[in-house]
C-alpha cells in the first residue's frame, strides 16, 4: 500500500512539472513573454523644499496669474489686517497658511469648521473679511505662526506645544496663545493641530512639511481653534 501511494505521488510530481514546462513554453512561443529578469531600480525621495521663503510662495499662489490661487482668501486677511508682512520672513517660524477652503465654502448653511462659518457675524455667516475688525483678523493670522521652526523631524505622535505670535491674554480660550502639533501614529502619518483630548477642534493638516526659505509650512483647509470642550 505505501508503494502504491509513493508511487502516485512520483506520478503527480512528474505531470505538475511536465505541465508547468509546457505552460512557461506556451507563454513564451504566443504571448512572447520571458521570465523575469533581475533588474536595478532606482529610488528618489521628494524633495519638499520650495526653494523660496514662506511670503514669495504665499503671494504666488495668491495674487500673481496662477490658475490655482489656493492661498487668495489667506492674502486678503493679510492686507485687511494690516499684519507686518516681515513676519512671513523671518527665519524661525512654523507657518500654518490657509487654504481658501479653511475660510470659506460653499453649504447651506456655510460649514462652521470655515473662518466664516465658525466665527459669526450676529446670527450669520460671514461673506468678507471687513465683517471682522481688522484687529481680530489680525490675531488670528498671529496664531497661525508659530515660534520655532516643527517639521517631521522633530514633531512626534504626543503633542508638541508651542507659542505662536499672538500676544498673550488675546483669547480667553487660549491665555498662554499656545499650539500643539502632533503626527499621528498611523501608517498615513498625519500632522494634526490642536488633537489633545477635549479638544474643541482637531485640525488636519491638508499638506503638511514644506520647507520655505525660513521655515516649514503646514496647509490647512479647515479653520483651526483652541479650546476644551
Amino acid at each position: 500500500m505505501k508503494s502504491i501511494k509513493f508511487n502516485q505521488r512520483i506520478i503527480y510530481s512528474t505531470v505538475f512539472i511536465a505541465l508547468l514546462v509546457i505552460s512557461l513554453g506556451s507563454c513564451k512561443k504566443i504571448a512572447g513573454l520571458h521570465l523575469q529578469q533581475d533588474t536595478d531600480h532606482t529610488t528618489s525621495t521628494v524633495d519638499a523644499h520650495i526653494y523660496k521663503t514662506a511670503w514669495q510662495y504665499l503671494k504666488e499662489r495668491s495674487i500673481l496669474n496662477q490658475p490655482d490661487t489656493i492661498f487668495k482668501r489667506m492674502y486678503d486677511a493679510i492686507i485687511y489686517s494690516g499684519i507686518d508682512t516681515a513676519e512671513y520672513l523671518q527665519a524661525g517660524r512654523t507657518f500654518i497658511f490657509l487654504h481658501n477652503d479653511a475660510v470659506w465654502r460653499t453649504g447651506t448653511p456655510t460649514p462652521t469648521d470655515s473662518y466664516f462659518g465658525r466665527y459669526k457675524v450676529g446670527s450669520a455667516a460671514a461673506t468678507k473679511w471687513s465683517d471682522y475688525s481688522k484687529q481680530q483678523v489680525k490675531n488670528w493670522l498671529l496664531y497661525l505662526i508659530a515660534q520655532g521652526e516643527y517639521n517631521f523631524d522633530n514633531i512626534t505622535p504626543d503633542n508638541v506645544e508651542v507659542k505662536t505670535l499672538m500676544p498673550e491674554g488675546t483669547d480667553p480660550a487660549n491665555p498662554r496663545s499656545v499650539i500643539t502639533f502632533r503626527v499621528v501614529n498611523d501608517r498615513n502619518s498625519k500632522l494634526t493641530i490642536n488633537d489633545f483630548t477635549n479638544s474643541v477642534r482637531v485640525t488636519t493638516a491638508r499638506t503638511a512639511g514644506l520647507i520655505s526659505d525660513n521655515g516649514p509650512i503646514h496647509v490647512i483647509d479647515r479653520v483651526v481653534e483652541y479650546g476644551i470642550k
